[in-house]
């Protein structure tokens, strides 16, 4: 049962792998308008308010037109497969795309920097890394930041997921159904995006677990960074300038005013899921997070140091590929 369910592990990373590298890249030349992906996550805040205001506007006289995904994986597979231009994603899928199709990405900016917590089932006794060992952990998706921090966490410990011959199981379950899979015994912990880990402690659905949050919380992982396709950027200097100014000046707005943030993650959720999280729960998230533009020193080369411990990396990553590179 475990050698299949740690093929179905490294299929699933096959087969983002293919996708990413599939034939057929964007047209060059000057584009007609900007094509930027996001999530709806309260990680992804800066964007979510700057939709309205500083991207409504347009970037150097090309309109934005948003696309919204559901991991970073998926939204890598659109950018090297020239479906997209630019977009907000996690650390973990960025690297991973660098160290098999490198230099097609540019990294921008920063933009939220935490914003990732575990938490695990009530009564588990999961308080230390090393609790985790024959346990199963919750992920969004494979080859996400969150599985790449897990793995990394794991390695602290002298740990491993059940795909790379050790005991610890990583299953992807959706942000909305690790509720029920804690509740049902399915998992025992998760590593999971803001608000949906604070949302499971308000519920009592899960506690935290605070030694290994400390952890997390001082390696300053940014949960979300701005890219950009090469080709775009080289072909279109003025619009990729005008995104680096107005992620800045969103990125700021959301550290003004986290209240802004948390209604309009609310109102997309509502209109997409007819659903809203507590304004309480979305507020204490975003307090634990920091939007800006700024990135860690070291932090970009811990993601690329879980990717190769992971076993998910391609090739080496240029340190030249960690920093922003705005123009």
């Amino acid at each position: 049962m475990r050698a299949r369910r740690a093929a179905a592990a490294a299929l699933a990373v096959a087969l983002a792998v293919v996708a990413m590298l599939v034939a057929g890249c964007g047209g060059s030349g000057p584009a007609d308008a900007v094509r930027l992906g996001l999530f709806l996550n309260v990680t992804h805040g800066p964007a979510l308010i700057g939709l309205q205001q500083e991207f409504a506007k347009g970037l150097a006289g090309l309109p934005v037109e948003e696309q919204v995904f559901a991991s970073g994986p998926e939204e890598v597979s659109a950018l090297l497969g020239g479906s997209l231009d630019a977009g907000y994603l996690g650390p973990g899928p960025y690297v991973l795309a660098e160290s098999r199709a490198p230099g097609r990405l540019r990294l921008l900016a920063g933009v939220v920097t935490g914003g990732q917590s575990l938490v695990a089932r009530p009564g588990s006794g999961i308080r230390t890394v090393a609790d985790l060992r024959g346990r199963r952990v919750a992920v969004p998706s494979h080859g996400n930041t969150q599985d790449l921090t897990l793995r990394l966490l794991l390695d602290t410990a002298d740990l491993r997921a059940g795909d790379q011959g050790g005991d610890v199981e990583v299953v992807p379950v959706k942000n909305s159904a690790v509720g029920e899979a804690l509740k049902q015994g399915v998992v025992d912990a998760a590593l999971a995006p803001a608000p949906y880990g604070e949302k499971l402690v308000d519920k009592g659905d899960a506690v935290a677990v605070p030694r290994v949050d400390a952890v997390i919380d001082a390696w300053r992982i940014p949960a979300t960074i701005l890219v950009v396709t090469e080709e775009f950027a080289r072909a279109n200097p003025e619009a990729t300038a005008a995104l680096v100014k107005a992620n800045a000046e969103a990125v700021a707005r959301a550290r003004r005013d986290r209240l802004a943030v948390a209604r309009r993650f609310n109102a997309l959720l509502a209109e997409s899921t007819g659903k809203e999280i507590d304004e309480d729960v979305l507020l204490a998230s975003l307090a634990d997070m920091t939007p800006t533009t700024d990135i860690a020193p070291g932090a970009m080369a811990r993601m690329v140091r879980a990717a190769e411990v992971s076993g998910y990396s391609g090739g080496p990553v240029p340190p030249a590929a960690l920093v922003p590179r705005p123009g």
